[in-house]
C-alpha cells in the first residue's frame, strides 16, 4: 500500500506532500490543475519512466518545474509497505548532473541508481512497466483501453502482458533455424555426394604400408650414414695429426733454410768491411762534436747581441725620423698668427656685444612704441599716429639690419674661434717638439756608434759549415760500425736458432706414404656417404610425397566424417526444432486457456459482487480466430459482445471488473487500481452507479485505489483520503491543494 508521496519541483508542484490509505483516494480538480501529475509522479517513483517519455512525447528534464522559473532538480519521494515492511523510494531528476535514486527498506539501503531501484521494485512487487502501465494504471480515459484495440491487436497486447510473445519469438526462432539446418543438412550431403570412403579408406591403409617400409628404409640409410660419418671422423683425425706433423716438418725445415740464408748474408757483408777501432771512432766522434757545439753556442751569443744592436738601431733611425719632422714643424710654426687671431677674436666678440645691445634697444623701443600711441615714450610729447607708426617701421628695418649683421658676427666669431683653437693645439704641440727635440740632441752619434759596433760583431762570427760535415762523416762512419758490431750479435744468435731447428728436425718423424695410403682411405668414405645420402635424399622425397597424399587422403576422410556428422546432426536438430515449434504453439495454447480460465473465475466472482442488476449473470474471455472477446451472459445463458452489443453503463461496468481481475491475477503482491477520469463518456446514471461500486464494493477487490477526476460526483466515492487541487488561471502559479472531510 501507498503511504505517501513528497513532491519538489516537479511538473506544476512547487512543493506538493500527500498522504493515503486504504480504499479510494480521490484525486479532484479542474483540468491542467496538476492531479493526474501525481500518478505520474508515483509510476516514476517506482519505474523511473512514465508512458510520455517512452513515447518520446517528453523529455525527462521537461518533469522539472518550468513555471514561473525553471527550477535546477525535482525530487520525488514514495512511501509504500509491502509484507509488514516500509520502503522509501527517492529519485532526483537534475537539469546539469545525472540523476539520481535510492530505496530503503526499513530505513536500510538497498540499492542506488536509476535503474538498480528500478531492478529491485520489480523484484519486490513482481511487476514490470509494462504491466503497471497496461494493467494497474488505466490512463486518462483509458478504462476500457483493451475494448479499444482493434481485433488481433488485443491479444498481442494481452499475450505480451502475459510474456506469451516470447513463445512466439522463440516459435518463430525455432522455425527460421530448423529450415536454416535442413538446407545446411542438404548442402553437407551434396558436398560428400562425390566421395568414396571405402576406396579412400583403403588407399589410406596402402600408404601407411608403403611409408612404414619407407620408414624402416630411412633408419637403415641413416645408421649406414651414421657409422660412416664415425668412421670418416676418426679417419680425419688421424690425417689431421699427420698434416700437422708435416707442417711441422717443412716449417723447421723452412725455417733452418731462412737462417742459413741469413748468416751467409752476414758473413759476406763483414768479410768485405776494412777493420776499424769502434773505441777511437768514438772519440774522435765526441771531440769533434764537442768543437761543433762551442762554435754554435758562440754564434748564438753573437747572434743575439747582434739582434739586440740591431733593434736599437731601428729605434734611432725611428727618432731621427721623427726629429727631422718636429724640427721642420717648428720651422714652420709663427707664434705671431696666433696672438693676431686672438686679437680679431676679441675685436668680434666687442663688435657682436654693442650690435646686440642696440638690437635689444631697438627691440625695447618697438614694444613701447606699439603699447603707447598717444605720447613719445622718449621725450613724452605727443606723438600723431602716423609718425608713430614710420618710428615703429624705421625701428624694425633697423632692427632687420642689426639682426643680419649679428648673424654675420657670430658666423665670423665661430670662424675665428675655430682657428685660434687650431693655433693653440699647435701651439702646444710646438712646446712639447722643443722638450722632445733636447732629449734627442746626441742622435746622429750614438747611431754611428751602434752601426760600427754591429760591423764588429757580424766580423766575430765563425762559419761552422766545414766542422759540420766533418761532424757528420765521423758519425756516419761511427753508426756504420755500430751496425756491424749488430750484425755480429745477430749472426751469432743465427748460429744458435740454427743449431737448435737441427735438434728439432732431427726429432720430428713423417712418413708421406702413410699420409697418403689416409688420404686415399677418406675419399673411399666419403664416396660411400654421397651415395647413401643421396640414396636417403630419394628416400625422403619419395616419402614426403606420400606423406601429401597420405595427408590428403586423411583429409578427406576427415571431411567426409565432419560433413556425415553435422548432416546426421543437422537433420537431427532441424527435427528437433520442428517438434519444438509444434509443442510451443501447444504450450503458447494452454497457456491462454488458463489465463482465460482463471481470469474468467476472478471476473464472475467479481462480477456478481458489483453488477447492480439481474439481467446479465455472467462474464466471460473467449478465445476466438486468433483474438480475446469480452462477453456478457443473459439471463437465457446466451452469451454476447460487450463491444458492440452493451450499453454504455454495461461497458463501463465490465471494463473496470476486466481491470479488477488482470490486475488480481498478474499483480497480486500490488494490490493497487489507478483509474485516471474514469467516468468519461459516461450518462449520468452509469456514473451514479459507478460511484456506488467504486464506494461500496471494490474495496472488498484491491487494498487501494486511486482515482483522478475533474468531475466532483466522485468525491462520494471516496473512503480515504479525498484532495482537490488548485491552480491559477495563467497556469503560471505552483499547484495548490486542499484535502477535503467526508463522511464515512
Amino acid at each position: 500500500m501507498i503511504k505517501e508521496i513528497e513532491l519538489v519541483n516537479f511538473r506544476s508542484h512547487k512543493n506538493t506532500r500527500l498522504k493515503f490509505t486504504e480504499g479510494n483516494n480521490i484525486l479532484v480538480g479542474i483540468s491542467g490543475s496538476g492531479k493526474s501529475s501525481i500518478l505520474d509522479a508515483i509510476c516514476f517513483a517506482f519505474f523511473g519512466t512514465i508512458t510520455k517519455i517512452q513515447k518520446r512525447k517528453i523529455k525527462l528534464s521537461d518533469l522539472i518545474m518550468n513555471k514561473p522559473f525553471k527550477e535546477e532538480f525535482s525530487e520525488i519521494k514514495l512511501r509504500f509497505t509491502l509484507d509488514n515492511k516500509d520502503y522509501e523510494i527517492t529519485r532526483k531528476i537534475y537539469l546539469d548532473k545525472p540523476s539520481y535514486a535510492e530505496i530503503r527498506e526499513n530505513n536500510r539501503l538497498l540499492a542506488v541508481g536509476q535503474s538498480q531501484v528500478t531492478a529491485v521494485v520489480e523484484h519486490l512487487l513482481k511487476v514490470s512497466y509494462e504491466l503497471f502501465s497496461n494493467v494497474v494504471y488505466a490512463e486518462q480515459n483509458q478504462m476500457d483501453y483493451f475494448l479499444n484495440l482493434p481485433p488481433g491487436n488485443r491479444m498481442c497486447a494481452i499475450d505480451e502482458l502475459l510474456k506469451l510473445s516470447k513463445f512466439e519469438d522463440i516459435r518463430a526462432k525455432s522455425i527460421t533455424y530448423g529450415n536454416k539446418f535442413k538446407n545446411l543438412e542438404i548442402s553437407r550431403k551434396e558436398a560428400i555426394s562425390g566421395i568414396n570412403e571405402e576406396e579412400l579408406k583403403n588407399n589410406k591403409r596402402n600408404l601407411e604400408l608403403e611409408l612404414e617400409s619407407i620408414r624402416k628404409k630411412r633408419a637403415e640409410l641413416e645408421k649406414e650414414i651414421k657409422d660412416i660419418d664415425e668412421k670418416i671422423n676418426k679417419k680425419e683425425l688421424l690425417y689431421s695429426e699427420l698434416r700437422k706433423k708435416k707442417e711441422k716438418y717443412e716449417f723447421l725445415k723452412e725455417n733452418l733454410t731462412k737462417i742459413r740464408a741469413k748468416i751467409s748474408v752476414f758473413e759476406n757483408e763483414i768479410s768485405k768491411l776494412k777493420p776499424y777501432n769502434l773505441e777511437e771512432l768514438k772519440e774522435n766522434f765526441e771531440k769533434k762534436r764537442k768543437k761543433f757545439e762551442e762554435t754554435e753556442r758562440k754564434n748564438l751569443n753573437l747572434e743575439m747581441e747582434i739582434s739586440k744592436i740591431s733593434s736599437k738601431i731601428e729605434e734611432l733611425e725611428r727618432n731621427l725620423k721623427e726629429k727631422k719632422e718636429m724640427e721642420a714643424f717648428l720651422q714652420k710654426f709663427d707664434l705671431k698668427s696666433l696672438e693676431k687671431l686672438r686679437e680679431k677674436r676679441d675685436e668680434l666678440k666687442e663688435q657682436f656685444l654693442e650690435k646686440n645691445v642696440i638690437k635689444e634697444s631697438l627691440e625695447d623701443s618697438i614694444k613701447k612704441l606699439e603699447k603707447i600711441k598717444e605720447r613719445c615714450p622718449v621725450c613724452d610729447t605727443i606723438l600723431p599716429e602716423d609718425k608713430r607708426k614710420k618710428l615703429i617701421e624705421s625701428r624694425r628695418i633697423e632692427l632687420t639690419k642689426i639682426k643680419s649683421e649679428l648673424s654675420e658676427l657670430e658666423r665670423n666669431l665661430k670662424e675665428i674661434e675655430k682657428l685660434v683653437r687650431q693655433e693653440e693645439a699647435n701651439f702646444e704641440k710646438a712646446k712639447f717638439f722643443e722638450e722632445r727635440l733636447k732629449q734627442l740632441e746626441n742622435l746622429e752619434e750614438n747611431l754611428e756608434s751602434l752601426k760600427k759596433e754591429l760591423l764588429r760583431m757580424k766580423s766575430e762570427k765563425v762559419d761552422t759549415s766545414k766542422i759540420k760535415e766533418e761532424l757528420e762523416e765521423l758519425k756516419n762512419k761511427y753508426e756504420k760500425a755500430l751496425e756491424i758490431e749488430e750484425k755480429k750479435k745477430e749472426m751469432a744468435r743465427c748460429k744458435k736458432e740454427e743449431e737448435k731447428l737441427k735438434n728439432e728436425l732431427n726429432k720430428v718423424y713423417f712418413d708421406e706414404s702413410l699420409l697418403e695410403k689416409l688420404r686415399k682411405e677418406l675419399e673411399k668414405l666419403k664416396a660411400i656417404k654421397i651415395k647413401l645420402s643421396k640414396d636417403l635424399e630419394l628416400n625422403l622425397r619419395i616419402g614426403q610425397e606420400k606423406e601429401k597424399l597420405y595427408n590428403q587422403i586423411q583429409k578427406d576422410l576427415e571431411f567426409f566424417e565432419k560433413n556425415k556428422k553435422e548432416a546426421e546432426f543437422l537433420s537431427y536438430a532441424s527435427a528437433t526444432l520442428k517438434k519444438l515449434s509444434e509443442v510451443l504453439v501447444e504450450v503458447q495454447e494452454n497457456l491462454r486457456q488458463e489465463f482465460v480460465r482463471n481470469l474468467n473465475e476472478v471476473m464472475n466472482e467479481i462480477w456478481s459482487n458489483i453488477y447492480p442488476y439481474e439481467d446479465y449473470i455472467g462474464i466471460r474471455f473467449k478465445i476466438e480466430d486468433r483474438d480475446y472477446l469480452l462477453q456478457l451472459c443473459d439471463l437465457k445463458n446466451r452469451w454476447i459482445n460487450v463491444e458492440g452489443f452493451s450499453s454504455g453503463g454495461e461497458r463501463a461496468i465490465a471494463s473496470l471488473v476486466m481491470r479488477i481481475a488482470l490486475s488480481v491475477i498478474l499483480a497480486p503482491k500490488l494490490r493497487i487500481l489507478i483509474l485516471d477520469e474514469p467516468t468519461h463518456n459516461l450518462d449520468s446514471n452509469t456514473i451514479e452507479k459507478l460511484i456506488e461500486i467504486l464506494r461500496t464494493k471494490i474495496s472488498d477487490l484491491v487494498e487501494q485505489v486511486f482515482i483522478v477526476t475533474h468531475d466532483e460526483r466522485l468525491i462520494n466515492a471516496g473512503t480515504g483520503y479525498v484532495y482537490e487541487f488548485l491552480r491559477g488561471q495563467s497556469k503560471k502559479e505552483p499547484t495548490t491543494y486542499r484535502e477535503i472531510e467526508i463522511s464515512k
